[in-house]
C-alpha cells in the first residue's frame, strides 16, 4: 500500500483510524490523503470489512499484547540489540505499539476466521461403495430420496446424511442418477474431470480413469463443469449426450435406439429397506408393489432381481422376509404374515 508515512508512524495513525480513535480534524484528513489514491482507498475499505466483521467477536483466549511485548522486549535487551535512543523512548512507543499489535491481531484472527468458515468448512464424513467386478448394478437410495444405479467396479462416495447448502457426491466410474428434486440444495457430483451439477434429473456418468467421460441425460439438464478449467461449462438437456475430449467438452444428440437401460439388468440390493427397493421397482417396471404398514416397509432385504416378472419379485421378497402378499384395487400389498407367525 503506498503512503508518505514511515511505517511506525503510519501503523499508528490506521491503528487509531480503525479503532475510532480520530479527531474530527485527523479523520477528515486521514480520508482526504487515502482519497487520492485508488489503491489506498480499496486497502482501507477491505480493512474496515475485515474490521466490522469482527463486531460481536470475542475470543476468549485473546493475545496478552503487553505480555507479548515485555517478553520481545526482555529478549531483544539481553542479545543486545536495541539501540539506546529505543529503549529511552521505548514507554511513550508501548502504547501506541499496543494499539497496532492488538490491530494486526485481531485482523489476522478475524480474517483466519472468515477463511475457515468459507473455505474449510469441516469435511464431509463420507460412506462410500465399491461394487467390485460383480456383474451387478448396486442400487443405493440416498437419505433425499435420490436413487443411484452403481455400475460393477465403480466407487460411489456419499454423506449419510445432507446437512449442507449443497448435495454433494463423489464417482469414480459409472452411474446412473435418478435424482430427487430440490432447488433449494442443488445436487453436485464429483468425478476426476468435472463437477456435474443438478436439480431434479436422470442421467449416466460414466468415467474413464482420469482419461475421459462420458454423460447422457434422460430427463431434465445438468451443467457440467471441467475441474481444470472452469471456463468450459455447459448444459446438457434430456436427449443429449456429452463428452471431455483433450480437456474440452463435447455435445451431441443420443441417437434414436440408443437407450440408456443398462441400469435395469441385475439390479442389487444391499441391506435396502423394503419401502426403498419396492419404490425403485415401481420405478423402473411394471410393477404396483405397496405396503401394508410402516414396519414392514423397514424391513431391510439383501437380493437381486434379474430380469424377473412380477409374480416371482413377489415370491422372492415374501420368502425371504416372511411375508405374505394380496392384490387389492390392482396393487400388490405386502404385509406381515401374523399366521404363520402364531403357529410358531
Amino acid at each position: 500500500m503506498k503512503t508518505n508515512y514511515n511505517n511506525q508512524q503510519y501503523d499508528e495513525t490506521l491503528a487509531k483510524y480503525l479503532s475510532g480513535e480520530m479527531s474530527e480534524v485527523e479523520l477528515r484528513d486521514f480520508e482526504n490523503e487515502i482519497a487520492v489514491s485508488e489503491e489506498n482507498k480499496t486497502s482501507i475499505e477491505k480493512m474496515k470489512k475485515q474490521w466490522s466483521a469482527m463486531k460481536g467477536y470475542k475470543d476468549p483466549k485473546s493475545p496478552d499484547t503487553q505480555h507479548a511485548w515485555n517478553k520481545l522486549h526482555a529478549r531483544l535487551g539481553e542479545e543486545k540489540l536495541i539501540p539506546l535512543k529505543i529503549e529511552e523512548t521505548k514507554r511513550s512507543l508501548v502504547p501506541a505499539f499496543l494499539r497496532v499489535a492488538a490491530a494486526i491481531l485481531i485482523l489476522i484472527g478475524v480474517g483466519a476466521v472468515i477463511y475457515i468458515q468459507t473455505n474449510h468448512k469441516s469435511p464431509m464424513e463420507l460412506v462410500s461403495v465399491d461394487t467390485g467386478n460383480e456383474a451387478n448394478t448396486l442400487i443405493k437410495t440416498l437419505n433425499d430420496g435420490s436413487v443411484i444405479y452403481i455400475a460393477q467396479n465403480s466407487l460411489f462416495s456419499f454423506p449419510k446424511e445432507f446437512k449442507s447448502e449443497s448435495r454433494n457426491v463423489e464417482l469414480k466410474g459409472e452411474a446412473f442418477f435418478d435424482i430427487a428434486s430440490n432447488p433449494e440444495k442443488p445436487f453436485i457430483i464429483e468425478t476426476g474431470e468435472a463437477f456435474i451439477e443438478v436439480l431434479g434429473t436422470a442421467f449416466s456418468v460414466k468415467t474413464q480413469n482420469g482419461s475421459g467421460f462420458e454423460l447422457i441425460v434422460d430427463r431434465g439438464k445438468v451443467k457440467v463443469t471441467l475441474k481444470n478449467d472452469p471456463s468450459h461449462s455447459q448444459l446438457v438437456v434430456a436427449g443429449e449426450k456429452i463428452n471431455e475430449v483433450r480437456n474440452s467438452l463435447v455435445k451431441t444428440k443420443q441417437l434414436a435406439g440408443q437407450s440408456n437401460i443398462w441400469y435395469k439388468q441385475r439390479m442389487h440390493f444391499k441391506d435396502e429397506s423394503l419401502l426403498n427397493i419396492i419404490s425403485v421397482l415401481n420405478r423402473n417396471f411394471n410393477t404396483t408393489f405397496a405396503i401394508a404398514e410402516k414396519e414392514t416397509g423397514n424391513r431391510k432385504l439383501t437380493v437381486t432381481f434379474n430380469n424377473e416378472t412380477a409374480e416371482t419379485m413377489t415370491q422372492l421378497i415374501c420368502v425371504t422376509l416372511n411375508l405374505k402378499s394380496q392384490t387389492i384395487n390392482g396393487s400388490v400389498v405386502l404385509s406381515e404374515n401374523r399366521e404363520d407367525a402364531r403357529k410358531n
